[in-house]
């Protein structure tokens, strides 16, 4: 499928819903369950976690033919549930090339998503910090 303004729409505003679904999940689990992050981010687990889930949900749904529009696959799997947890799209990634039996780049793929976007947001944080100081 190519790109459209109907299939941006339809990303849009599938991510636009997941996001908001991430903040309100967030803020119910610290502030309705109590659960805090003195020692551990378990908000972000929870909804990474849940968010590898319904995409597991919905791309096995699509696969059935339960879902069939190409737009509403869309809005669900890259809008919401990639609004909603990036981690999820990582997860979908990881499973295709486990499937394709590329077990050496999922590895690689896996441990450079995980080192890089530390190293990333330490170089980003850093820069902030500089352009302050400029």
């Amino acid at each position: 499928m190519g790109i459209s303004i109907k299939t941006l729409l339809c990303v849009g505003c599938g991510c636009f819903a997941g996001g908001v679904l991430r903040y309100l999940t967030g803020w119910f689990i610290c502030n309705k369950w109590g659960i805090t992050m003195p020692s551990m981010p378990w908000h972000t687990l929870i909804i990474n976690f849940a968010g590898c889930l319904f995409m597991g949900l919905f791309c096995g749904l699509a696969a059935g033919g339960f879902i069939t529009s190409p737009h509403l696959r869309l809005a669900v799997t890259a809008g919401l549930c990639g609004g909603y947890s990036t981690l999820a799209a990582f997860a979908y990634e990881n499973t295709q090339l486990l499937k394709a039996g590329a077990y050496l780049t999922t590895s690689a793929y896996m441990l450079l998503t995980l080192v890089g976007s530390l190293v990333f947001f330490l170089l980003g944080h850093a820069t902030a910090n500089m352009l302050l100081k400029a």
